[in-house]
């Protein structure tokens, strides 16, 4: 079924991890195209914060809200999920965003580190749609988007711990998706470059000296503000691919790790031994 940004008007949304960063921006794109949008968080003030921003910019008969849920907890979720349902009096859109990442080499990080990651950014998505799960069943109709990563299509240096969480999340969603369509309920997932939000600036306060270099010597790194991210989910949810990208260079790292794996490899391989060599001169210089 072919849709248009204009759907959104009178839709009933609920985006977790929709206080700051990309969740943020979409409960604000969907507000301003006349959405009512429950936002969750564990946070209260930020979530307070960005409902009165939607109450703002959004149409006066649409309701804005929030609920306060830890993601990785199961019990706190269906708490959410059936408060939402509540709020809004159903449901057309589910927006799984929560997330953060990690970055260190394996044996630098520890063991927490793995599965605080895979219980926020796996099973965070997992207990969200499952808590929301029933009713998309019963309605029949419907979509749930899951907010992957691009590199939950390639890993490189330092992000093995958290590439590991986004690649889990693609592998679920493709069989969520054959679920799913025997009930009309379609399911489809974003895969952000990297954005300029909160969560990435307290990323790049411990990140290895290493990462740093690689990601400024790479040809396919750039950062991308949040509205840019968001207005690109806006005009590519309403299409039929599966899977969705924000940018050009995002487009070209998943038609590279595709198509020209090895390759890709290859290429990944001289960013790294180039950006080891630029730090060693770095700190031969200090």
């Amino acid at each position: 079924m072919k849709r248009n940004q204009n759907s959104f008007l009178g839709k009933k949304i609920f985006i977790s991890g929709g206080s700051t960063g990309i969740g943020k921006g979409l409960a604000l794109e969907f507000a301003q195209k006349g959405a009512s949008v429950v936002i969750s968080a564990r946070g209260k003030k930020a979530l307070e914060e960005t409902v009165k921003l939607l109450k703002k910019i959004g149409p006066k008969d649409a309701i804005y809200d929030f609920v306060i849920a830890d993601v990785s907890d199961v019990s706190q979720v269906k708490k959410a999920a059936k408060k939402t349902l509540q709020i809004l009096n159903g449901l057309d859109l589910l927006i799984c965003n929560s997330g953060y990442a990690k970055v260190g080499k394996v044996n630098d990080m520890e063991d927490s580190d793995f599965r605080n990651l895979m219980d926020i950014n796996f099973f965070g998505h997992v207990n969200v749609i499952r808590a929301f799960q029933d009713h998309f069943i019963k309605q029949g109709s419907g979509d749930i988007v899951l907010i992957s990563s691009m590199l939950a299509t390639f890993s490189i240096y330092g992000y093995g711990a958290y590439s590991a969480s986004k690649f889990a999340i693609t592998g679920f969603a493709q069989s969520l998706r054959q679920e799913m369509m025997l009930h009309n309920v379609r399911v489809k997932i974003f895969l952000p470059p990297t954005t300029e939000t909160p969560g990435l600036e307290k990323e790049n306060q411990d990140k290895p000296d290493l990462v740093k270099e690689i990601e400024m010597g790479s040809a396919l790194n750039a950062t991308h503000s949040v509205e840019k991210v968001s207005r690109a989910f806006v005009s590519w949810f309403p299409k039929r691919k599966f899977i969705g990208y924000a940018t050009w260079d995002s487009w070209l790292q998943y038609f590279l790790v595709r198509h020209f794996p090895e390759w890709t490899l290859l290429l990944a391989d001289g960013e790294l031994r180039s950006a080891q060599k630029r730090l060693n001169r770095k700190n031969a210089v200090n």
